[in-house]
């Protein structure tokens, strides 16, 4: 704790950044009435309970799950699994790619159905089905993918932080626990650093880092109105240190004012691009 109070726990930028990310989701997601109504999806049974299901069959069972938590139920969806550690986005006819990237651990896009309209191509690594808690993390973010296709005003900050705002909402939608504790940051050494131009992100499944991913789930519980400290149990040591102490910063401010003061145009985010 600094002289004054709990420290700031991102940086100026990233800390202003995701209140307009939170102000942009309540705007598009109903306000806090609707996300005081979600859950925090927990690995103790309780959301994904264990099943006779395996292989490609667990995995959509999982996909159901997600997707039911996230209030999507019913939106229409393909999983694909592939052999490999990490998703590709198979070469085809397809149309209004969202999200395919090549180092992913899933992707996601949209595709015609055959009968004029469109579903959801999810893909994820078979090689995840060892680890279900990383399988939800990646299905997740996916899902949120998904659940953007269908929100009216630009994002903050723009197609640059598209991947980060999806990992935002994938822990608004109640998954942060998940993404937490499968975010896996890595760093070159110097001399490797600057053969690939400084800092690079490896082994990750994500790509907020998990300081901020901590950060997005005490903000997200706050609003929803309960205390973040009780996902610490489910968190990796030094996860719930970051949540903590993100937790003791957000209780010191009234987060709700702090996140509806944000002028979303000052993000590249207008009124006037609402549909």
């Amino acid at each position: 704790m600094s002289l004054f109070g709990p420290r700031r726990p991102l940086s100026a930028a990233e800390w202003e950044w995701q209140l307009a990310a939170f102000r942009w989701l309540l705007d598009e997601h109903g306000g806090l009435a609707a996300h005081r109504g979600r859950i925090l999806a927990a690995p103790d049974g309780s959301c994904f309970p264990d099943s006779r299901l395996t292989g490609d069959e667990r995995a959509r069972e999982l996909l159901g799950q997600v997707m039911a938590i996230a209030g999507i139920a019913d939106w229409p969806v393909r999983l694909v699994m592939v052999d490999g550690g990490r998703a590709h986005m198979p070469v085809g006819d397809r149309h209004a790619v969202v999200h395919a990237g090549a180092s992913a651990a899933g992707t996601f896009q949209l595709v015609e159905d055959g009968a004029g309209g469109w579903l959801a191509e999810i893909v994820a690594a078979r090689s995840q089905l060892a680890d279900e808690a990383a399988l939800v993390a990646t299905l997740g973010h996916e899902t949120a993918h998904y659940w953007m296709t269908v929100t009216r005003r630009a994002a903050p900050g723009g197609p640059d932080c598209e991947e980060l705002l999806t990992d935002l909402v994938a822990v608004a939608l109640g998954f942060g626990i998940f993404l937490g504790n499968n975010a896996r940051y890595g760093y070159h050494t110097a001399a490797e650093a600057d053969q690939v131009g400084g800092w690079y992100l490896s082994g990750s499944q994500g790509y907020l880092s998990e300081r901020a991913l901590m950060t997005a789930l005490a903000v997200s519980e706050a609003l929803a109105g309960r205390d973040p400290l009780t996902a610490v149990p489910y968190l990796k040591p030094h996860l719930a240190a970051d949540l903590r102490d993100a937790a003791r910063y957000v209780a010191k401010r009234d987060i709700v004012a702090d996140i509806m003061s944000i002028d979303l145009a000052d993000y590249g985010s207008p009124p006037e691009q609402a549909a």
